[in-house]
């Protein structure tokens, strides 16, 4: 008997938001609110993420971090290029988080090769 699969969202976030820009965590953190939101309503029918939120008590999350725009920019043609679901959130006309639909870890890691926790 198999085990059953576990569902993880990935955010991807810029880490020079607050270090460079001098953005408050807290502003941060909203950011990053805003796109997990976004993508839960945009696939909100999806398979993927109807299973992920059978368990409203054990919704897993990991948090990635990138030092530019520009590098969370590539980060979202490598998802496109791989058709990977997501939303790129933007704030102030610049991207600022990425949230990936929930997905097995494994359907997904290849993708995120590299990327080191935010």
């Amino acid at each position: 008997m198999s085990s059953p699969t576990s569902y993880v969202m990935y955010l991807v976030l810029r880490r020079d938001l607050m270090s460079s820009l001098g953005w408050p965590m807290g502003a941060v953190c909203t950011q990053a609110a805003h796109a997990a939101s976004a993508v839960m309503w945009l696939y909100r029918n999806d398979p993927n993420t109807l299973e992920y939120t059978k368990e409203l008590d054990s919704m897993h999350k990991v948090t990635l971090g990138v030092d530019s725009e520009e590098e969370l920019n590539k980060v979202g043609e490598r998802l496109k290029g791989k058709e990977i679901d997501h939303k790129v959130w933007v704030e102030d006309g610049q991207s600022v988080c990425i949230a990936l639909k929930p997905y097995p870890k494994e359907q997904v890691k290849n993708a995120l090769k590299g990327l080191k926790l935010f």
